[in-house]
């Protein structure tokens, strides 16, 4: 091989690594996904069933134009942060329709106590 060959060559098996890679670990946060209510799991079919928890979208923290951000999942609303079973790492933001059910849920309790 000349050098331009190999060049050539090594770039587009760079970029077939990489689009294995990225099928592999689709596949495995696929296979092991959050049990339904569970940190991480969609809360856009289920409820999250930890009170701490709160539905919404979760942003990566690096990587932002090659990891998706996560929409309608279940995270921890004091900690506001989320780590997939591959380790990265998000930022969470909880919507504004489960803050409002939080505070009705709050409200209901406060009432029921006094």
């Amino acid at each position: 091989m000349t050098a331009a060959e190999r060049t050539t060559y090594e770039k587009g098996r760079e970029e077939e690594v990489a689009a294995l890679e990225s099928t592999l670990a689709v596949a495995w946060l696929k296979d092991n996904a959050p049990t339904s209510g569970a940190e991480g799991s969609s809360c856009e079919t289920s409820v999250c069933t930890t009170s701490t928890h709160c539905c919404g979208t979760s942003t990566p923290k690096t990587g932002a134009y090659v990891t998706p951000t996560l929409d309608d999942i279940c995270v921890d609303s004091t900690t506001l942060k989320f780590t997939d079973g591959l380790g990265r790492e998000y930022d969470h933001v909880c919507s504004s329709a489960a803050k409002l059910l939080l505070s009705v849920a709050t409200l209901a309790a406060f009432h029921t106590l006094a």
